[in-house]
């Protein structure tokens, strides 16, 4: 399976969400850890160090889904992990997870699903952006914390990411979640299916490359929401301008991208996103126009009827072993 086959089994993946939604309900965590790669290209180690030397993490979002294999959620996650010499790997997977209760106070979880890395490391010496596609395999265990809001938990973690082609690695990893409860929009916010919303972000890029400086990014959306249940799908145009790094990338250009769109509060939702890019990089000595994909996670809260407020992550997946980009802004969308 190709890394772009792979994308598209993510989007079906979460095109399954849709379809559980009579029993509603958001999960969020997010934890950091440690952990050491093994096999693959961890000999281009040149300083010997397969640790993650503590920097990784993970992020995940999700829902309550009901199945004939029992309580369970289907989450995206975003993997980042850390920096062993020579591998700074990360990526998006997607995996079902089985939720069980041990005992009156424990709750184990067992997850499994496929898992696009991006690895920016060197061989034979030439530094390459290395996309594979494997499985994330991952365990927890939740401890309650009575003493914070209903649902939130310490999470104790063990990731296992097997990659055919490249390293495997495992990582444990500790923070926080919170299972939320059913959560419709509050009427007089809620995005109704049918209007256009317009607006706009600002943030930085960084090229996940050596020798290249951050810069300026910005982006221009419409935006319009399919529907109004507790789960639902927008669509959305861009213009993106990425910025220069000096060296390597200065690229703008459009995109067009699905989202699926999680209620968390009455107020506040999570969204996870992918889609064409074409772009033209005014640095490349080659064919400067080219077809990539935008990979966005983003948070938004609605401050009226008519404005929504947005952080997201996006990464620029070029497939071509070169020029990925990550953009971090902030937004507002109006409805108009």
């Amino acid at each position: 399976m190709t890394p772009r086959t792979g994308i598209f089994a993510l989007l079906l993946g979460i095109a399954a969400c849709q379809a559980q939604a009579q029993t509603p309900g958001a999960y969020l965590s997010l934890e950091f850890g440690n952990g050491r790669i093994y096999g693959g290209n961890e000999e281009g180690c040149p300083d010997g160090s397969r640790s993650m030397g503590g920097r990784a993490f993970e992020a995940r979002g999700g829902r309550e889904q009901a199945s004939p294999l029992g309580p369970g959620r289907i989450d995206f996650v975003h993997y980042n992990e850390g920096h062993p010499d020579n591998n700074h790997r990360d990526g998006f997977a997607l995996q079902w997870v089985g939720v069980r209760p041990l005992g009156s106070t424990f709750t184990g979880e067992l997850g499994i699903g496929p898992y696009l890395s991006m690895n920016t490391t060197t061989i034979d010496g030439r530094e390459f952006d290395d996309a594979h596609l494997g499985l994330l395999l991952g365990g927890a265990l939740r401890l309650p914390l009575d003493a914070l809001p209903a649902g939130t938990h310490l999470r104790l973690g063990l990731n296992y990411a097997w990659m055919p082609g490249a390293h495997r690695s495992v990582a444990v990893l500790l923070g926080l979640g919170r299972q939320f409860g059913p959560a419709r929009p509050e009427p007089d916010t809620e995005p109704v299916a049918g209007p256009w919303w317009f607006g706009g972000s600002i943030g930085r890029s960084i090229t996940n490359m050596s020798n290249t400086d951050g810069a300026n990014a910005g982006v221009l959306e419409a935006r319009t929401y399919l529907d109004a249940d507790l789960a639902h799908w927008a669509v959305s145009g861009k213009l993106v301008w990425e910025g220069d790094d000096g060296r390597r990338v200065d690229r703008d250009g459009v995109a067009a991208q699905l989202f699926y769109v999680q209620q968390v509060t009455p107020r506040f939702a999570v969204s996870a996103g992918a889609g064409p890019y074409v772009a033209r990089n005014d640095r490349d000595e080659d064919d400067k126009t080219r077809a990539n994909l935008l990979i966005s996670l983003q948070a938004e809260r609605a401050l009226s009827r008519e404005t929504r407020a947005f952080i997201n992550f996006n990464r620029v997946k070029t497939f071509r072993r070169t020029n990925d980009r990550d953009l971090l802004q902030v937004g507002v969308l109006k409805r108009f």
